[in-house]
């Protein structure tokens, strides 16, 4: 058995803010030789990664989310002893740095990371088949992938029409 097989437990702070159908994957905190007082903790769940940062000796919190929605992709930078996971997020917003980790954990916190964003961006867990690829040519997947990007605010609501009109 392995740490990642073993109860993850969530701080209290955090556990108060899941939603009902929220579960926590994984709970990693910054290493103590970086950050001694009050290190980071960061939450993986599987809807958003959640930073809770104490302050004051650990009498105030500072607790910030992240959802898989607004992120775009992240790159791991591994030291000897530690690790830095950089998640670029959309519609320029500024990269959230998962600083300090213990290198031990880089690897498991960012395919867990990755799976959840390719869930929620409904992308296949397996190389495309066949009977797949005829699926994702349908007629109706133009639309749904254009639905898509105006949700993101990619394109705006005028764009959307006239493609939208187009698409008919």
């Amino acid at each position: 058995m392995n740490k990642e097989d073993k109860k993850i437990k969530a701080p209290n702070a955090i556990k108060k803010i899941l939603l009902a159908d929220e579960q926590v994957m994984a709970v990693i905190k910054q290493s103590r030789l970086k950050a001694a007082i009050t290190p980071d903790s960061i939450i993986i769940t599987n809807q958003r990664i959640i930073r809770c940062s104490p302050s004051a000796l650990g009498l105030r919190k500072e607790i910030e989310d992240y959802r898989y929605e607004d992120i775009a992709n992240l790159k791991i930078d591994k030291g000897i002893l530690f690790a830095t996971i950089t998640i670029k997020r959309r519609f320029m917003s500024e990269d959230l740095i998962l600083d300090n980790l213990p290198r031990s954990r880089a690897d498991y916190i960012s395919r867990v990371i990755q799976e959840n964003l390719r869930r929620m961006s409904g992308a296949p867990a397996s190389p495309v088949t066949a009977n797949q690829r005829t699926s994702l040519t349908s007629p109706e997947d133009p639309l749904k992938v254009l639905k898509l990007r105006f949700a993101r605010g990619e394109i705006t609501k005028e764009q959307f029409e006239e493609m939208k009109k187009a698409l008919e």
